[in-house]
């Protein structure tokens, strides 16, 4: 069993982790995501990343002046896509789609002119002011308990998980890394990595 785990840790998942710093991603320690996500394994956003990004990428265009969120609009946007109602996986994957694809509408004020303006999670105009981070072990609780799943590497866009990645040695076969993603995804493991997740993969 351990040459098992030394062969998939040095044959799949730390040769994955070079090529994705190689193509632009941050590497973050498991011990480093952990701090981004408030020391809490049952939150899968990097939310201090998370928070930076919204700042840096939105920009409210009023009457030919640019203005910034107001800090309760940031956080408002964070637990928007913390909060969105558990509806099984599919429906509430597909709740944080329209959320991350189309961004959400918040209420300020300006200039004693109170009206809505769209907050975007990602910048789908100009992909480089994205944030790209990646992390291995990524230990998130599991469903009513304090044991946890760790999916071997999942990548970040502004702190928010776009792909969760299972290694496998190459004497295993694929379908297995297949078959521990879809059990990560049950009720009782940890659907709540999955319901942010754009990509699966083995």
């Amino acid at each position: 069993m351990t040459s098992f785990h030394f062969d998939e840790k040095y044959l799949s998942q730390i040769p994955a982790l070079q090529e994705l710093i190689n193509l632009g991603f941050t590497y973050l320690s498991p011990e480093q995501a952990l701090v981004e996500r408030q020391g809490k394994r049952s939150n899968v956003l990097l939310e201090g990343v998370l928070r930076k990004q919204l700042k840096e990428i939105n920009r409210i265009l009023y009457k030919g002046d640019q203005y910034l969120f107001s800090e309760e609009n940031i956080q408002s946007a964070i637990q928007k896509l913390k909060n969105v109602n558990y509806d099984g996986l599919l429906k509430t994957n597909e709740a944080i789609y329209d959320l991350l694809t189309l961004g959400t509408s918040l209420e300020q004020t300006i200039n004693g002119d109170s009206k809505s303006f769209n907050l975007h999670y990602i910048d789908w105009q100009n992909w480089s002011n994205n944030t790209f981070h990646v992390t291995a072990e990524f230990a998130v609780e599991r469903t009513r308990s304090l044991e946890t799943a760790r999916p071997d590497i999942v990548l970040f866009v502004n702190g928010i998980p776009f792909v969760v990645i299972e290694c496998k040695a190459p004497n295993v076969d694929v379908g297995e890394a297949i078959s521990q993603s879809i059990r990560n995804q049950r009720e009782e493991y940890i659907p709540k990595l999955f319901i942010y997740a754009q990509m699966v993969m083995g």
